[in-house]
């Protein structure tokens, strides 16, 4: 029987409109030895986030030209 607190499918806007990807950067933080996220600041100059164990503070700034690559790693 399936659990509504555990959806199969991701949830949706109730509207039926896909809600937007919002970019980000995945982090392996070498500190803690854990993957964390970084998401795009509003105003798209860079990425900003902490390491989910000691909280240690990251901001990447988003440069001309830019990369593909979506993983990186931190001190």
């Amino acid at each position: 029987m399936a659990d509504s607190r555990d959806p199969t499918e991701p949830q949706q806007p109730r509207d039926g409109t896909k809600s937007p990807a919002k970019p980000f950067l995945m982090i392996w933080f070498r500190c803690c030895s854990t993957y964390g996220r970084l998401p795009k600041s509003a105003d798209g100059l860079k990425y900003t986030g902490r390491c989910p164990k000691c909280r240690a503070l990251l901001e990447v700034g988003v440069g001309e030209g830019g990369t593909s690559r979506r993983m990186f790693e931190a001190q």
